[in-house]
């Protein structure tokens, strides 16, 4: 042991300030090891941040030491803090600093923390969890926003407020406004309506020809139907710009630049320029940049009133509606600014499906619709549309049901209700029927007879192909007037496909003879369950629905109007 050492250690041993009980008490695998407590404080207990007593605390005086260096923290303190004043508590001169500071409200405190127990010192708290919890002291200062305007604070081990009170202010430092206790109402509504806040956007002087779809996420399993149409039609309107570039804008999760490769796989389509990836999310903190050569195309109301109240031109916005949106919601708030969205006058609108423009713009609908808005016809390639289903030789048919019991239009309650009456009466015999139950959110469930489904869900774009492949007949509710994908997807390669009606939607024989809409009740169902059934039994008369179908299977084809209107309209990426 060095000379050095021996005197820190006999400066420890004088000192009153370590207490060999205490750190054997505190450390009982010192004691067990029957090693020397102040050998073990100055060689590795200050290094751990054990504290050699209750009067000192170790990791608080190297937070308030920062030349303590390489020297242990309480031989420092007697050799160099002591002579110089420095506090041998710091917490206790921090809350005393606290509380004589004006900057510190108790009752404010405790409004954001009613948890705490009555007797516990709150402004001790702050000191020591308030700060990483991001709470504030008081409406005169903000925590998190005294570290975002100085950095170099946050890489420290500084209370922001004590920062703040010891040198900030000397140094001419802003005190940032906390949270209000009671927050004034714009406060709130831009809280609680985050996502439709206007879009944080930078215009940049120049830049390539480039469709941006702006949408929550994109990832694998979201490809499915509306996300995986929008990328479709960009790929296309990119490919039609000459090698324009294609950027993918997500608000809530990073986005998957593997779903270009997926479906390519699965639909045929090639990106023939570049992909860009891009988060701007709801918070502000990310901004999207554009230029006057963007077409920014909107997957939903919400982002298309977030970007509709930014700096970007309305010229330059691409809605594409793939549902009646409203239906989302009871009336309220929600409904209210949907269908204000809806209404935006001399907005550039691509409906998908003539069926579903049809709607939109009819009577005590949206009729500007006419004008401004275009109808998309969805493709669906397959492999091979002349396989049928037959379900012969012995093995059992299979029956899908679109199981989305967390999305309310889907009706799942009502379809599952009619299987199990379908089951009871023998309108769907369990000894000739597999029943698929595909979708996420489904129950743990028996029908009656003690049949049990098989639940699938999480399936990959082309493991869903081959299961839609092997199904001979289908039950997809749908309570709008939107089809849906699922129908044309199970119509296209032969299964007999059961459907309700909606409004307009009584008839979908003009897409193909293998869907039968039914009325939405109990009755109504069974009884298109036997049509069902029937038309399921005759592979041979569901291959020649399939030869006669107005099913799209090219979507390069399909889309060609689609990106003709789009191109004639949005001159400026010419």
């Amino acid at each position: 042991m060095s000379e050095t050492t021996k005197t820190d250690a006999d400066l420890l041993r004088e000192s009153e300030l370590f207490d060999a009980d205490f750190y054997l008490r505190k450390n009982p695998e010192v004691r067990k090891a029957g090693i020397d407590p102040v050998l073990h404080y100055l060689r590795h207990g200050a290094r751990d941040g054990r504290d050699p007593s209750k009067a000192f605390s170790t990791n608080a005086y190297l937070r308030r030491n920062e030349d303590v260096g390489s020297m242990n923290p309480l031989v420092h303190y007697l050799r160099v803090g002591q002579p110089a004043g420095r506090a041998l508590n710091p917490m206790e001169e921090d809350a005393r600093i606290l509380r004589e500071s004006g900057f510190f409200d108790e009752d404010y405190y405790r409004h954001f923390r009613p948890d705490l127990p009555a007797d516990r010192d709150v402004i001790r708290h702050y000191i020591r969890f308030g700060r990483r919890e991001g709470l504030d002291p008081s409406e005169k200062f903000s925590t998190a926003g005294y570290l975002r305007q100085n950095p170099d604070v946050a890489k420290t081990h500084w209370n922001p407020l004590v920062h703040y009170l010891r040198h900030g202010r000397a140094e001419g430092r802003i005190a940032p406004r906390g949270a209000l206790r009671e927050p004034y109402v714009d406060a709130l509504y831009d809280e609680r309506w985050q996502a439709i806040l206007p879009m944080p956007v930078t215009k940049l002087a120049a830049g390539e020809r480039r469709i941006s779809i702006v949408t929550d996420s994109v990832a694998p399993h979201s490809l499915f139907g509306g996300v995986g149409t929008a990328i479709i039609l960009g790929v296309q309107l990119a490919n039609r710009l000459g090698n324009g570039t294609l950027r993918l804008v997500t608000r809530t999760d990073l986005p998957d630049g593997q779903v270009i490769s997926l479906l390519e796989e699965a639909t045929g389509i090639h990106l023939d320029g570049i992909l860009e990836l891009e988060q701007v999310s709801t918070d502000g903190s990310q901004r999207l940049q554009y230029t006057d050569r963007d077409i920014v195309m909107t997957t939903s109301w919400w982002t298309t009133r977030a970007v509709l109240d930014s700096d970007i031109p309305r010229e330059q916005v691409l809605y594409l509606l793939q549902e009646d949106e409203r239906m989302f919601y009871a009336f309220g708030d929600e409904r209210l600014l949907c269908q204000e969205t809806l209404a935006e006058p001399d907005l550039a609108v691509v409906v998908n499906t003539s069926r579903l423009l049809e709607h939109l713009s009819g009577p005590g609908g949206l009729p500007h619709l006419r004008d401004s808005a275009i109808a998309l016809e969805p493709a669906f390639p397959t492999r091979d549309a002349s396989v049928v289903p037959a379900g012969s030789g012995g093995a059992k048919r299979n029956l899908f049901f679109y199981s989305r019991p967390l999305n309310a239009r889907n009706l799942f309650w009502r379809g599952a209700q009619v299987l199990a009456r379908a089951v009871e009466q023998r309108i769907l015999d369990p000894d000739e029927w597999e029943f698929h139950f595909v979708g996420r959110g489904t129950p743990d469930l028996t029908l009656p007879r003690d049949v049990h489904v098989n639940v699938i869900e999480g399936l990959g774009w082309t493991d869903y192909q081959d299961l839609v492949a092997s199904m001979d007949a289908a039950l997809v509710l749908m309570d709008t007037p939107h089809p849906s994908y699922p129908p044309y997807d199970l119509a296209s390669v032969g299964a007999a496909v059961l459907t309700n009606s909606h409004g307009i939607k009584t008839d979908l024989s003009d897409i193909s003879d293998n869907i039968v809409v039914a009325p939405s009740t109990v009755d109504g169902l069974l009884e298109g369950l036997r049509e069902m059934v029937e038309l399921a039994r005759d592979p041979e008369r569901r291959a020649a629905n399939v030869a006669a179908d107005h099913i799209n299977r090219d979507w390069a084809e399909t889309l060609v109007p689609v990106v003709d209107w789009v191109v004639e309209r949005f001159p400026h990426v010419h």
